[in-house]
């Protein structure tokens, strides 16, 4: 064995596959590994928290065991010879072992009498949905063709939609919630259709990685075996709303009434085009506030997708750079935030009451969630009017921060086509008409 492959096994973990299982068992028969005065050496499996091997270089045997927690005790159980015993049957029997509700059903055989034949020994929903999502976060399992691991962002995102949809469903068994999965869906679905279709890719990420580590033996019962009993995404509809001129000045003049924080960050939302969370997450090391190079900086991180970083050019937009300098003066010299929350030490992240307040001040709120503005629609917005001025849709797109390839995106949403826009292409043809 190359010294290359070998160091593959010089720490205490690595992903065991049936191939790198054997390569393990001979680095140790071939002394190219550290084994303890026993002439032993274990290993953890990177893609099922809980299995080990453990190799004997005097019988040169290897051998799968478990050794974890279950129901609050420290266990530890052979499962068999790596010679005996496939990688997938270990995995599966980890599965049992730290699922099951009792210590003793998962380490007894599964039954093979006819009336347990049918019997529900899936795993519990929380404790394999806890491990997805921790696997995923460490990048130790990443689903479809994903290559790298998800942002902080995108960790937050899944335990809120987790705690949005699944809350009541966790306690169920893996069949358990296959089988109710249908009615679950349609009612997120009518509730809340966006969700829904977040949430149906969730749903076939948990059955997948169950698939993968062993636990889950079925077809994956978010995408179904015939197109008839497949769940189907909902088509989304993309968000075209924008504020008038007039419901502005109306939105305008309530910001002033309320506070100075709500009031700037609505505001340089509108300017700057971007969204909420990099506006409110914005830090005054990541501005400059004079001379011609006077920008906002906005990291990676805070731009959808993650690809790049976004400048945000201040030196030309007077009524931008005076907010900013305002809020310099406001804010104490040691705080990091240009938008500090009023209670605690980070950035404001809960601003839909200041939201909601300010649109009854406006009379521009409606139960009507479609009709009602959004602080969203601050940025889309902000897009329209760039549209409208003639600006073309591949600097409005840049404006945006988002990629070139959303061009079509952004023509789609942003250049509506306005009345008095349209009045003025007749007005234009009946001019050339009369020439």
């Amino acid at each position: 064995m190359a010294p290359k492959a070998a160091g593959m096994f010089a720490g205490s973990r690595f992903p065991f596959t049936e191939a790198r299982v054997e390569q393990a068992r001979k680095a140790v028969l071939d002394g190219l590994v550290e084994t303890v005065a026993d002439g032993r050496r274990s290993w953890q499996d990177d893609g099922c928290p809980g299995l080990r091997l453990r190799v004997n270089a005097g019988t040169g045997s290897s051998v799968y065991y478990f050794q974890g927690k279950v129901n609050g005790q420290t266990v530890r159980r052979a499962l068999g010879d790596s010679d005996a015993v496939r990688l997938v049957e270990a995995r599966e029997a980890v599965g049992r072992l730290r699922y099951d509700r009792s210590v003793a059903g998962a380490l007894a055989p599964r039954p093979t009498e006819p009336e347990d034949a049918d019997a529900d020994r899936t795993p519990i929903v929380k404790a394999v949905l806890d491990d997805m999502l921790a696997a995923h976060a460490a990048g130790r399992w990443l689903p479809g063709r994903r290559r790298e691991p998800p942002s902080d962002r995108t960790v937050k995102f899944y335990a809120d939609l987790r705690k949005a949809t699944l809350t009541g469903h966790e306690s169920l068994t893996l069949q358990a919630l296959a089988d109710m999965l249908p009615d679950v869906y349609a009612k997120i679905q009518k509730r809340a259709p966006v969700q829904a279709n977040r949430f149906l890719q969730l749903i076939r990420n948990l059955y997948a990685y169950s698939a993968d580590a062993g636990l889950w033996s079925k077809a994956n019962p978010a995408i179904g075996t015939s197109r008839a009993d497949r769940l189907t995404k909902t088509p989304e509809l993309a968000r075209t709303r924008t504020l008038s001129d007039v419901e502005w000045r109306r939105l305008d003049k309530a910001m002033q009434a309320d506070a100075p924080l709500w009031r700037d960050l609505f505001t340089m939302s509108l300017f700057s085009l971007q969204r909420m969370a990099a506006c409110c997450n914005a830090r005054w090391d990541d501005v400059t506030l004079t001379g011609k190079d006077a920008c906002w900086r906005i990291p990676a991180r805070w731009m959808k997708g993650r690809h790049s970083g976004h400048v945000v050019p201040l030196a030309d937009m007077p009524q931008l750079l005076d907010l900013l300098k305002t809020r310099r003066k406001a804010v104490p010299k040691d705080c990091p935030w240009i938008f500090p929350a009023p209670e605690g030490d980070g950035p404001v992240t809960v601003y839909k009451v200041a939201w909601k307040r300010i649109l009854e001040a406006a009379g521009l709120w409606t139960e009507d969630a479609d009709r009602r503005p959004r602080p969203h629609d601050l940025r889309r917005t902000g897009g329209a009017r760039m549209t409208d001025a003639g600006v073309p849709i591949q600097t409005v797109t840049r404006a945006l921060g988002d990629a070139p390839s959303s061009a079509g995106m952004v023509a789609r949403v942003y250049a509506q086509v306005s009345d008095a826009a349209l009045k003025n292409a007749y007005a234009a043809v009946s001019r050339r008409g009369r020439r």
